[in-house]
C-alpha cells in the first residue's frame, strides 16, 4: 500500500513536467453581446454626458452624469431606470443637454449640491453612494424609490483633497479614492458605513478612516473595486496602466499584494496614424465568480478616441487577463464607423469609464460622449475563480540562502493556510494548487516578479472541496512542490 502511494505520487510529479492549462477552471466559453443601449434622445437618454453607473439589479441601475474635470459647465446629476432597455425604463424628466442641471443632496436644512462627481456605488437595497467634490469632499447617500432616485439623511465629509472613485462591500464599508495628481500619490480612504456609524452619517458626518492607504505610484487613481468581504481591494493608475491589488481587513491592515501583477500597455494607432494612449478607468469586482474587470478607455479623447474602448475580465489573483469586451470594435462592425450609433445595441463613440453588474452577471457600462448606458451579456458560462491570496507579506530583515518553499502551516487546515517562499535573488515565480490527481485548482502568482526576500503567503481554500492538493512553486526550470491537506 505504502508503495502505491509513492508511486503514485511520482506519477504526479512527472505531471508536473507536462504543460498544464489555465482553461481547466478559468476560461471564458462564449461571447459578450450587446442586449441594448439607453437610447439618446428626450424620451430616455440621460440627457448629456455620462461618466459612471451602478446596478441594483438586471433592468435597474443608476446613471451618473457629470461634466470633465476641465469644462467649465456645472451639470451633475443623478439618472434611474427600472426596467430598463433601449427605449423604456427612464425614471422621471430630464431636460436634453442641460448644462446647468445638478441633483441636491438635502436632509432637513441641510443641502450639499452634486458637484463633479466621477464615480458612484449601489448595493442590492438600492442605496446610492456618490464620491462627491463638494468643498468638504463629501459621499453623498441617497436612495431609488419606486419612481425617483431620492435624498436620504446620511452623508460623511471626507476632509480629502479630492475624490474620483467609490466602492462599497458586504458590510456597508465605503472607499474612496483620492486623484492622485503628482507628486502627490493616490490614496484610498476606508470608512464604516452609515448601517454601523448611524449617527456619524446621519448627525456629525464626520468619521475617522477605518485604513488609509497609499497607492505605490504616482499617477491618477481611476478606479476602486472591493470584494464582498473587504479583504482585496484593487486600484487602477490611467498614467501607468497599472491595477495594484492590496489584501488585508481593517482590523490588521492591508499590504500591497505583489503577486498581483496587473499591466495593460495597450498601444494603440489611429486611423489617422495618430497615437492613443489608453490606461485603465473604472474597476468592478463580479462577487461570487470573483472575477475583476477594468474599463479601458482614452482620457476625454474625442473623434479619434472613439477608435478605442475595451473591458477586460481579469483573474484576481495573478492579474492575467482572461477575456474582453472590445466596444469600439462592436460598434465598428455594426456601423461601419465609431461615430455612428444603431437604436437599440450599438451606442459609437466609445468611451467606456465605468462598469458594474447584476445578480444574474450581466454586464452595465457606458459610453461617455455617446450620453448612454449599455448592457452586455455573456452567451457562455462565466467561470468562478477561487480568491484565494488573501495577503503577502515580506520580511524585510534577513536575506535567505537559497530557494525554498516551506510546508504551509497549519496543516491539515481550514480554511486558510500560510505558506512560505525564500528567494536568494530576485525572480520571476508561479505558484499554483492542483488536485491530488494533476488538475489545476487555482494559480496563486503567475510568473510574477518578486524581489529577493522571505515571504509569507495566505492561501484560502474556503471555496474549495476538502481533500490533498501540490502546491508548486516554479522559477524558471527549478520547480518545488509539497502537499497540503484541507479538512472541512
Amino acid at each position: 500500500m505504502k508503495f502505491l502511494r509513492s508511486l503514485l505520487f511520482l506519477s504526479f510529479l512527472i505531471l508536473l513536467l507536462l504543460p498544464f492549462s489555465q482553461s481547466l477552471s478559468q476560461t471564458f466559453d462564449g461571447d459578450w453581446i450587446c442586449q441594448y443601449r439607453t437610447e439618446d434622445n428626450e424620451s430616455n437618454g440621460t440627457g448629456v454626458r455620462t461618466m459612471s453607473v451602478g446596478a441594483i439589479k438586471e433592468n435597474t441601475f443608476v446613471a451618473l452624469v457629470s461634466p470633465a474635470p476641465t469644462e467649465t459647465n456645472t451639470f451633475c446629476y443623478l439618472v434611474g431606470y427600472t426596467n430598463a432597455d433601449s427605449l423604456n425604463g427612464r425614471m422621471g424628466v430630464f431636460p436634453y443637454n442641460q448644462l446647468d442641471l445638478v441633483t441636491q443632496w438635502s436632509s432637513g436644512f441641510d443641502a450639499v449640491d452634486m458637484k463633479r462627481a466621477c464615480d458612484i456605488s449601489t448595493t442590492a437595497d438600492s442605496f446610492v453612494y456618490v464620491a462627491n467634490n463638494d468643498v468638504d469632499r463629501n459621499i453623498l447617500v441617497f436612495k431609488m424609490s419606486e419612481d425617483a432616485v431620492v435624498s436620504t439623511d446620511y452623508r460623511l465629509v471626507t476632509g480629502a483633497d479630492s475624490l474620483w472613485a467609490i466602492d462599497v462591500d458586504a458590510s456597508g464599508r465605503v472607499f474612496v479614492t483620492t486623484i492622485g495628481v503628482a507628486p502627490d500619490k493616490g490614496k484610498v480612504l476606508v470608512f464604516d458605513g452609515f448601517q454601523k456609524e448611524q449617527d456619524a452619517w446621519s448627525s456629525t458626518h464626520t468619521l475617522s478612516p477605518l485604513a488609509t492607504l497609499t497607492v505605490p505610484d504616482t499617477g491618477r487613481t481611476r478606479g476602486i473595486a472591493v470584494n464582498g468581504e473587504g479583504t482585496a481591494i484593487y486600484i487602477s493608475n490611467w498614467d501607468l496602466d497599472k491595477i495594484y491589488c492590496f489584501t488585508g481587513n481593517v482590523t490588521d491592515g492591508y499590504n500591497l499584494n505583489t503577486a498581483f501583477d496587473c499591466a495593460v500597455h495597450d498601444t494603440m494607432t489611429a486611423s489617422t496614424g495618430a497615437a492613443l494612449n489608453p490606461g485603465p478607468w473604472g474597476l468592478g469586482f463580479m462577487d461570487t465568480k470573483n472575477v475583476l474587470f477594468a474599463a479601458m478607455a482614452n482620457n476625454f479623447q474625442t473623434s479619434i478616441g472613439y477608435q478605442y474602448g475595451r473591458i477586460y475580465a481579469i483573474n484576481p489573483n495573478t492579474g492575467v487577463l482572461l477575456d474582453t469586451i472590445d466596444c469600439a470594435g462592436w460598434n465598428f462592425a455594426h456601423t461601419g464607423s465609431y461615430q455612428n450609433y444603431t437604436p437599440g445595441n450599438v451606442s459609437g463613440y466609445t468611451s467606456p469609464y465605468n462598469v458594474d453588474f447584476d445578480e444574474n452577471f450581466n454586464l452595465y457600462d457606458l459610453s461617455y460622449y455617446a450620453w448612454t448606458v449599455d448592457k452586455w451579456q455573456f452567451t457562455g458560462t462565466i467561470p468562478t475563480i477561487p480568491l484565494t491570496i488573501t495577503g503577502i507579506v515580506k520580511d524585510e530583515n534577513t536575506i535567505p540562502e537559497k530557494f525554498t518553499l516551506g510546508q504551509n502551516y497549519p496543516n491539515p487546515f481550514n480554511p486558510s493556510t500560510t505558506i512560505e517562499i525564500s528567494l536568494p535573488q530576485d525572480a520571476n515565480i508561479s505558484l499554483s494548487v492542483y488536485s491530488i490527481t494533476g488538475e489545476l485548482v487555482t494559480i496563486l502568482m503567475d510568473n510574477s516578479y518578486l524581489t529577493k526576500g522571505n515571504y509569507k503567503l495566505t492561501f484560502n481554500a474556503s471555496k474549495l472541496a476538502s481533500g490533498n492538493y501540490i502546491y508548486v512553486l516554479t522559477n524558471n526550470d527549478l520547480k518545488l512542490s509539497r502537499k497540503m491537506s484541507l479538512i472541512k
